[in-house]
């Protein structure tokens, strides 16, 4: 909490010497490029060190008696909560260009501060974390493909109950199904029964897993936000913004918001199009979550690749943070070349898409009867447009 407040300082404070708002660089350039790595590897951890439910759990503090859980009708509401400010906080960030906002980054932060104290306040438990937060649903979704998690070495009555009543989550190191809620924060450790419970490492798999219809739009809408990310960090982009703006009289921010609305909607209108052709003896709705779950390992491929590239502007970053603390000379930092190719990192970024697609494919055979090629279709197509992206020249500023 107390670093969160140095960020939102640094992020308030305009630049003296550098050519970046330095905080907006660390939550953008360094944290949120790290987080689909982090995920990969410690599944939801960061959710166990997120600073924004202390401060929910500090004000929970003031009230006479402790809040109930929300309704089933409730949770099965706010659940599409997450969706929706996943989705906003993307557009936001491709329209107001938030890794260079400072002002814009913090208000972010404090508004999820004020939002998660909120929530612990009409309810009891990480209502927030659980359905809402944004990040949560990101790292739940990618955490189902981490090989860490909380697994039951004993008794599986006496391992339900430790967990059902010390985790803010409302889950249990036997549901294996939601599993991805879990944040390895080892509150059921602690309690009688707790010693059954252990952290290890276990082979990922999809093949028994099932999205809940908010997580399934929520993994169209990550791929076409991703797609809106990294074609604005190719050459396309400047061949496109100079026929909207040259050729058909846009002006620039009506030209951006168009083509991120366009490829948005396509990532949405085309697994419900798949979904809504009848086949199979299986209902739209089961056929889009299960489209869904067969397209996440390779838009988790996407972000990974994408977070290299951003990845790559570490050095720069690292020099504008030295210049704002007078450990290095003030002066205009030059900025890397607007496109370049690094060969070892397009080597790195082919690989990941490449084990993503063949890992979606694979998924795409739990489809029954005819309707199976269409899916396996729209991984193929997917991984040939997103290796065309990325063998182009990229810049790491945008």
């Amino acid at each position: 909490m107390a670093a969160t407040a140095v960020l939102v300082f640094l992020l308030l404070l305009p630049p003296r010497h550098s050519e970046m708002n330095v905080g907006a660089a660390v939550v953008w350039q360094l944290w949120w490029a790290a987080l689909p790595f982090a995920a990969l590897l410690t599944a939801r951890t960061w959710c166990a060190i997120c600073p924004f439910p202390f401060v929910g759990e500090l004000l929970r503090r003031l009230r006479p008696s402790p809040g109930g859980l929300p309704s089933p009708s409730v949770r099965t509401l706010i659940a599409w909560l997450a969706p929706v400010i996943l989705a906003l906080l993307g557009l936001l960030f491709l329209l107001l260009a938030l890794e260079s906002n400072g002002a814009a980054t913090a208000a972010l932060l404090m508004l999820f501060a004020v939002a998660a104290a909120a929530s612990a306040l009409v309810w009891r438990g990480l209502v927030w974390c659980r359905y809402i937060c944004p990040v949560g649903l990101l790292l739940g979704l990618y955490s189902r493909l981490s090989w860490l998690r909380l697994e039951p070495v004993g008794d599986s009555k006496t391992v339900a109950m430790a967990g059902s009543k010390a985790c803010h989550l409302f889950t249990s190191p036997l549901s294996s199904r939601r599993s991805q809620d879990c944040t390895l924060c080892a509150g059921c450790m602690k309690v009688p029964g707790g010693e059954l419970v252990r952290p290890g490492f276990t082979r990922p798999s999809l093949d028994r897993q099932i999205l809940a219809r908010p997580e399934a739009v929520a993994v169209t809408l990550l791929l076409g936000l991703l797609l809106a990310d990294a074609l604005r960090m190719v050459p396309w982009y400047l061949r496109y913004m100079a026929w909207t703006v040259g050729q058909l009289g846009w002006s620039y921010d009506e030209a951006v918001a168009a083509g991120i609305a366009a490829i948005v909607l396509a990532s949405l209108t085309i697994p419900a199009v798949l979904a809504a052709v009848p086949g199979g003896r299986k209902d739209p709705w089961t056929r889009l979550t299960g489209l869904s779950l067969a397209l996440l390992p390779i838009v988790l491929a996407t972000q990974l690749a994408l977070s290299t590239q951003h990845l790559m502007a570490v050095g720069e970053v690292l020099r504008n943070l030295g210049a704002e603390a007078g450990l290095l000379g003030p002066g205009h930092m030059p900025p890397a070349n607007a496109y370049s190719v690094v060969w070892p990192i397009k080597v790195l970024q082919a690989a990941v898409l490449a084990v993503g697609a063949a890992v979606s494919l694979r998924m795409t055979v739990r489809h029954p009867g005819g309707w199976r090629c269409a899916p396996a279709i729209v991984v193929i197509v997917l991984a040939f447009v997103l290796l065309g992206i990325f063998v182009q020249p990229m810049s790491v500023t945008c």
